[in-house]
């Protein structure tokens, strides 16, 4: 107990510094696990679901599915065709059979759409609220068919009880005679189940007609019952199409469970396909798509944050390695004097060991236990090696430290100097430093070759580690050589602040030179950190511009002048640009359709600046790759009906233009050529800060308009993106308090010994300013050392790793190149610098002894 509390304040700092990186190593990873399950439900949509539809007629129809229980019955066998992985996530299959589309006969202020909807799970949905419902078993021939529809539909279109609607089109050349019988209203509004059935509750819009003369209609959903089906589908030629509706049930897709449900869907899509007994059905759903880019989202990040932590990790264990050597130091003089008085090895382990193991070992497992309890997400089985690991090196720590007295005796304590100046490398630490260097050079070689598909590959993590080791040798080695470098200059200089702060640092031991191992560490996940997030942002910015090619595009048809000034007149516009752009090109050579976008590049280039991709001058025409190769060599003429031919010589290539997709074979020409061709669509490219989508909707009515800021807002609003920025900002400043604690550590702990030293130098004339000023000089070098080839390491580990940093998944496909950090994180940089002084200020205060009482006291 003696030993305790003289060694209380090393033992408590190894004791808090083992609680606190025990409840981060379960903590951080289970938050991460946590966002990236909470990100894979978020990618499967909100109203997600897997649907088997097949569309069938007539007796096809009739003889599959002649009623009710026949329709239950094959929602339920679609189920269990499904893999285990698919049936986890979705809910009971919901079935339905809807009418092809039929226009309602009269004149109208826009046309009338009608389904019929046989749908089992809305009858139970709603209530009618007038009439009666619609049952059509005791309809006699020539009867027209009973339907009922919501009564906001009812309201909106001036339908009421009674009224006999005609609606002809399906099939084509028959009219179907229906009358509403009821008007209902939805239980719950709310309900989910009607968010992809809304036409069922209210009128929606839908299109009709061709794409150049498109129409809006009043489009809705009439509900019908199994015998009302029956004798709508005997109909020749009237199609229903049957639904079964799986939906996803909230939550339920994990980040682990979405590779197994996106790879399944193909299995259940051929087992429904290859169904027999039944009309031809498929599986329709985008879920296998969207968790798909989720994957590939997923494998970025876990790449990326695997670098960081893999570096914040050695920074903890670091720390604690340190806390664990400085406590060795102290119970050095002790352990000397044991084996002076004949004290085998065995027993010297007792207080060595003993120490450290009481307290390292509880305050891990207390607090590994408080990381369970805080309940940040799912645990995960990492986390128990990242506690163990770190906390078994400690103890070998103490062991070596044993081992370090076998030789020693009374005689071991003088005259020996093992500081880092004067200290003499060894050949087995020459080749101990070579073969860590070789090991990151080979780890960065596979770690490259691997690539993108490294995902969480645990050579991720080792790889930073193991630079960062690598790089903290070189410092270590050249450490000493800057320092007896600096001694002549500073010698000559008039103040001996200087002089005595470096003479003291190159005093240090290798224990006390552990802060910049740790250091470095920390500025290296700091650093890299800082430049990934800066090109996260930089690319997702530039990636928006290349999308819409500007601060607003325009999707419109047919534009004339007047149109074109009026958008221009628009408040915030400061710039227009118009491109025409005309489909179904061909060559003569070659009839693959192309798409001829006429613009006028110079204009355009003059106003989209920040648009990547963008020649600053053009030898006429641009063509896309693919557009190149159909053309061929040489010159060629691009022609179509409606449109002048255009003679395109010799081309400049593109990689990218705006509104076009990638891939895609499309050629850039001057507007001049086709601006005689004025029935086609158009392109407008706005510009200006803060631009009102309604707006510019206002000045060119019916036109779509694409926003530069949604784009950019929904890139940025990838779940998985705010997960990342997270762990960045987390990762940074845990980073950086572990470093600072490292500086803290050593200044505490060697405190007592510094202030006798100051306090001599007191007595010799030292005043309190410059006591303040050694102790900055004396932890300058290490802070300057190690931050600095920490942050260049991290800003060079992107470049270093290569392909493993993929932020492609979050920037919409745009390659990010610009790795550089920003205007906040160089300031962060700066402030932790600042902090690292402030430490060392503060100690110095804390420890002031005074020259009077140390000298009295008869202190060496």
């Amino acid at each position: 107990m003696r030993l305790v509390r003289a060694q209380w304040a090393p033992l408590a700092a190894l004791a808090v510094l083992a609680l606190v990186s025990a409840l981060l190593a379960v903590a951080v990873p289970a938050r991460m696990a946590a966002g990236y399950d909470r990100s894979a439900a978020a990618a499967a949509g909100l109203g997600a679901d897997v649907r088997v539809e097949g569309r069938a007629a007539d007796l096809a129809a009739t003889t599959s599915v002649p009623s009710e229980d026949a329709l239950v019955s094959h929602g339920l066998t679609w189920q269990q065709l499904m893999p285990s992985s698919l049936r986890g996530v979705t809910g009971q299959p919901e079935g339905s059979a809807t009418s092809d589309r039929m226009e309602i006969e009269g004149r109208f202020p826009r046309p009338r759409l009608l389904y019929l909807g046989w749908d089992l799970g809305a009858w139970e949905r709603v209530r009618v609220v007038a009439g009666t419902p619609a049952h059509s078993a005791d309809l006699k021939p020539g009867e027209d068919l009973r339907v009922m529809v919501s009564k906001t539909y009812a309201d909106r279109l001036g339908y009421k009880v009674g009224d006999r609607v005609m609606a002809g089109g399906a099939p084509t050349g028959t009219t179907l005679r229906v009358q509403i019988t009821g008007l209902y209203e939805p239980v719950n509004a709310a309900d989910r189940y009607w968010s992809p059935r809304a036409r069922i509750l209210r009128p929606t819009r839908e299109s009709t007609g061709d794409r150049m003369d498109a129409l809006e209609a009043d489009a809705g959903t009439a509900l019908i019952d199994g015998a009302g089906y029956s004798r709508a589908a005997r109909t020749p030629g009237r199609y229903f199409t049957f639904s079964w509706r799986f939906p996803v049930r909230p939550g339920a897709i994990s980040a682990a469970g979405a590779r197994d449900v996106a790879g399944d869907m193909d299995a259940f899509r051929s087992a429904v396909e290859g169904r027999t007994g039944i009309f031809r059905n498929s599986v329709v759903t985008a879920l296998d798509d969207r968790l798909d880019a989720f994957a590939g989202q997923l494998r970025a990040a876990e790449s990326v944050l695997g670098l960081a932590l893999g570096g914040l990790v050695a920074v903890a264990a670091g720390v604690l390695l340190l806390a664990a050597g400085l406590l060795g130091e102290r119970l050095r003089p002790v352990l000397w004097t044991m084996r002076a008085r004949g004290a085998s090895l065995r027993q010297l382990a007792l207080p060595a060991c003993g120490l450290t193991a009481l307290a390292a070992v509880p305050s891990a497992a207390l607090g590994y236990g408080a990381g369970r309890l805080l309940d940040a997400g799912p645990p995960q089985a990492a986390s128990i090696y990242v506690v163990a690991v770190p906390v078994a090196a400690v103890l070998a720590v103490s062991a070596v430290m044993v081992l370090r007295e076998r030789n020693a005796g009374v005689g071991s304590a003088s005259g020996r100097r093992d500081d880092l100046v004067s200290a003499r490398p060894s050949r087995r630490r020459f080749v101990l430093d070579a073969l860590l260097v070789g090991l990151a050079v080979i780890g960065v070689v596979l770690l490259r070759q691997r690539g993108e598909a490294a995902g969480t590959d645990p050579l991720i993590a080792a790889v930073p580690v193991l630079l960062g080791a690598a790089l903290a040798v070189l410092v270590l080695r050249a450490y000493p050589y800057l320092l007896r470098a600096a001694g002549p200059f500073l010698r000559r200089r008039r103040g001996a602040v200087a002089f005595i702060g470096i003479a003291r640092a190159s005093r240090q031991t290798v224990v006390g030179a552990l802060p910049l191992v740790v250091l470095l560490l920390a500025a290296t996940v700091a650093g890299f950190t800082a430049t990934v997030d800066t090109a996260l942002q930089t690319g997702q910015e530039r990636a928006s511009w290349a999308e819409v090619g500007a601060d607003a595009r325009i999707e419109a048809g047919p534009m004339d002048d007047a149109t074109l000034a009026r958008v221009r007149a628009v408040p915030g516009v400061t710039g227009a640009v118009r491109a025409r752009v005309i489909t179904e090109v061909t060559t003569q050579s070659n009839t693959a359709p192309m798409t001829v976008v006429g613009v006028d590049l110079g204009a355009y280039r003059d106003l989209a600046s920040d648009v990547p991709g963008i020649p600053g001058s053009a030898p006429g025409a641009l063509a896309s790759p693919l557009a190149a190769r159909t053309m061929g060599p040489g010159d060629a003429t691009l022609s179509r009906a409606g449109m002048d031919p255009i003679r395109v010589k010799a081309p400049g290539v593109i990689e990218h233009f705006p509104g076009q997709l990638p891939g895609s074979a499309y050629i850039v020409v001057p507007y001049k050529d086709v601006a005689a061709a004025t029935g086609f669509p158009s392109q407008v490219f706005v510009f200006g800060p803060g631009l009102d989508a309604e707006k510019l909707r206002a000045a060119a009515p019916g036109r779509g308009v694409q926003l530069r800021q949604d784009v950019l807002r929904s890139m940025v609003r990838v779940p998985l993106v705010s997960v990342v920025r997270d762990t960045f900002r987390d990762g940074s400043l845990i980073g950086g308090a572990f470093g600072l604690l490292a500086v803290l550590l050593v200044l505490v702990v060697g405190a007592r010994a510094r202030g006798r030293t100051v306090a001599h130098l007191r007595a010799l004339g030292l005043s309190r300013r410059q006591s303040r000023g050694l102790a900055l000089v004396e932890i300058a070098p290490v802070l300057l050392c190690a931050v600095g080839a920490g942050w260049v390491l991290g800003l060079l580990l992107p470049e270093i790793t290569g392909p493993v940093v993929d932020l492609r998944p979050y920037t919409g496909g745009y390659a990010v190149t610009a790795h550089v950090p920003s205007l906040p994180a160089l300031l962060g940089l700066l402030g932790a610098l600042l902090l690292g002084a402030a430490a060392a200020v503060a100690v110095d205060r804390a420890f002031d002894a005074r020259p009077g009482t140390v000298l009295r006291t008869g202190d060496q």
